[in-house]
């Protein structure tokens, strides 16, 4: 478990760092998140600056740490050197107990003496002549076994001295930087600071940093480079557009939990207030499986609270991301018997979006409307009059429209949700 908190905390760390690149840039800088070489590359017209992050609290510096991204760093300047192309390279590292740089000749003499069989069996056949083509051909093998291991690293301790760089490691060096770098609180009070410059202190710690960080971790998860590029522009005019702090796992991981919780239920007490007309809920997939024996309770009491009032308030609409038809059934059966009919919009087994829109062959008195997302376009969701749609849990479901108000709450229990749709008065957990 320790490990796993660590290497999120890696995660979080870099997340702060691609920000605080995002606010310090040039306006004609692009930043590549999760970039296609490092952690971070930074764009501009006549230069490239890629950026690798490691974060250890609890971790002494050794230059054995530091030893395989720089490592990553040299073969790729070993293979853009022969392009022609200029990069600077920069690794921005925290450790326990820091060093201030990292010397030429540390990390040659680590090439040196290492016997770390990563290192050996993974970057020196990029970096190294190798004459020996068996030896070169078992290295270049994308998959290699104990054996192939054993074999290249036996060759190495053999021929050490007798290995010659392709690259010069000189070079490199004057485009290499080792930035000692700030401890997790200090980098995150920097970034505040710096939206200082846009908005009041208070927005700036509230608002516009929670979600940012939302944003680059959103982000950084994207598949497609082109979805991972962002300009301090970029940033800050979508920052600009947010009226509350956006629900994701990672802003829930990195900030003051109960406190974003808290402030969102305050934000979002406004929309569940007086009788404001047609809400309709989005469930994951992932939320549904977390949830399933929970999901019939959380729809009664929301009937009982929010529709006590048929004559001043609008039923509910429960959309359920899974194909699971067994819990959609389980979810009717169970208001079934307890009398609370449903519009599920279905004629026999088809789905008839009209019965659904207008509420025809359904019970006159039903209490809400229940489907799958395969029936539900924003069409329907518009001709149903919905003026607020709230989207549970990790999805890639989004239904925006004009016509009504979207929030994305990813959450990923159930308690949480109720807290923060006014079911429960107490934040548990």
């Amino acid at each position: 478990m320790r490990q796993a908190d660590s290497t999120i905390r890696g995660y979080l760390y870099q997340f702060n760092k691609s920000i605080l690149e995002v606010l310090q840039s040039n306006d004609d800088e692009k930043i590549t998140l999760e970039g296609v070489i490092e952690d971070i590359d930074i764009q501009s017209p006549v230069s490239l600056t890629t950026i690798q992050c490691k974060y250890h609290e609890d971790k002494k510096y050794q230059i054995s740490s530091v030893a395989a991204p720089i490592l990553e760093m040299l073969c790729h300047y070993c293979e853009s050197a022969v392009l022609g192309k200029s990069i600077t390279y920069i690794l921005y590292a925290y450790f326990a107990e820091n060093t201030d740089t990292v010397t030429l000749k540390s990390f040659s003499d680590f090439l040196q003496s290492t016997n770390d069989k990563d290192i050996l069996t993974k970057y020196f056949h990029r970096i190294f002549t190798v004459p020996d083509a068996e030896i070169l051909r078992i290295a270049n093998k994308s998959s290699k076994s104990r054996e192939d291991k054993e074999k290249i690293v036996a060759y190495y301790k053999a021929n050490r001295d007798k290995l010659v760089l392709r690259v010069n490691i000189v070079d490199f060096w004057e485009q290499f930087t080792y930035v000692k770098a700030e401890q997790f609180d200090l980098l995150q009070n920097k970034i505040i600071h710096e939206f200082e410059a846009f908005v009041d202190a208070d927005v700036a710690k509230t608002l516009y940093y929670p979600n940012a960080f939302s944003l680059v971790a959103t982000m950084s998860a994207k598949s497609d480079v082109d979805d991972r590029i962002i300009t301090k522009a970029n940033l800050l005019d979508y920052l600009g557009k947010q009226k509350s702090v956006l629900l994701t796992k990672w802003t829930l991981e990195a900030l003051d939990r109960t406190q974003i919780l808290r402030d969102k239920r305050n934000y979002l007490r406004g929309y569940f207030s007086g009788n404001p007309g047609i809400r309709a809920f989005l469930f994951s997939d992932e939320f549904l499986e977390n949830n399933q024996g929970l999901m019939l309770p959380f729809i009664m009491q929301y009937v009982d609270k929010y529709f006590k009032k048929p004559k001043l308030q609008y039923p509910p609409i429960f959309i359920l991301e899974s194909n699971n038809s067994a819990l959609l059934q389980n979810i009717l059966v169970g208001l079934y018997n307890y009398q609370k009919p449903v519009n599920t919009g279905l004629i026999g087994n088809t789905f008839i979006p009209d019965c659904f829109i207008n509420n025809k062959s359904c019970a006159p008195d039903f209490v809400c409307k229940i489907t799958q997302i395969q029936n539900i376009s924003v069409p329907i969701l518009e001709q149903c009059q919905v003026n607020q749609l709230y989207i549970i849990g990790k999805t890639e479901s989004d239904f925006k429209s004009e016509s009504y108000f979207v929030e994305y709450l990813d959450v990923s229990d159930i308690s949480t949700l109720k807290y923060l749709v006014g079911l429960s008065l107490k934040l548990e957990g």
